[in-house]
């Protein structure tokens, strides 16, 4: 029981971060990490990220509201 409580915890930890790596964001969407570098690479790409030095962090509260834009556009991906 303890030990479960601690992973609940941890996955609530996890949740509350403000940023997410590439593999994170993969996981939290359901799609490939490669469709994730994909949209980053993309030009003119609305999707939310940014750079720190060669890492890519994606923005967890733009990405939900990016998610929620493609989704009423129908958007493919």
């Amino acid at each position: 029981m303890e030990e479960l409580l601690k992973q609940i915890l941890e996955r609530i930890k996890d949740n509350s971060r403000a940023t997410m790596t590439v593999v994170e964001c993969a996981q939290y969407i359901k799609v490939n990490k490669d469709k994730i570098r994909e949209l980053i690479n993309k030009p003119n790409s609305d999707f939310p990220y940014f750079k720190n030095g060669s890492k890519v962090i994606i923005n967890k509260s733009q990405l939900d509201s990016w998610l929620d834009k493609i989704s009423r556009e129908h958007r493919n991906l």
